[in-house]
């Protein structure tokens, strides 16, 4: 696997795993998320998991929630989104995150569903204890 894709990595520099071509200003993020995105988290989920590509997800109709993450940022670039990021998502007490979500100013966009509405709300209504949120900063 190349180490280039660990999850962790997608924190520290989300905007280097997002796609900028064509294909996302063409793309519907909610019709796919609706019926085609099969969310499947991978068999080492947490410290050892690695993030597909935006379109490898796509091309699957498959991935976990760092995938469908990377997918959405791709797509709220393509679309000049407001206030674009990444969050990862903890349960207390796990010393790991547990989830992650990708934002913008007016949606959440956690494995396959779009919320409207804050992190803070989306949090308030999850199971999670903490968001730790990290800003798309343009790197391309």
């Amino acid at each position: 696997m190349d180490l280039r894709r660990w999850t962790p990595f997608t924190f520290l520099a989300p905007g280097r795993y997002v796609d900028r071509d064509e294909r996302w200003e063409e793309f519907d993020l909610a019709e796919w998320s609706r019926s085609e995105y099969d969310w499947t988290q991978d068999p080492w989920n947490g410290f050892r998991d690695f993030a597909r590509r935006p379109r490898e997800c796509v091309e699957a109709d498959r991935g976990d929630c760092e995938d469908y993450a990377l997918v959405a940022l791709s797509w709220a670039v393509a679309h000049d989104r407001d206030g674009i990021g990444i969050g990862f998502c903890w349960n207390l007490p796990y010393p790991w995150p547990r989830h992650v979500i990708a934002f913008d100013d007016e949606r959440v966009y956690s494995s396959g569903e779009i919320h409207e509405g804050s992190v803070a709300a989306w949090k308030a209504g999850s199971r999670y204890s903490f968001v730790l949120k990290r800003p798309l900063r343009d790197s391309s």
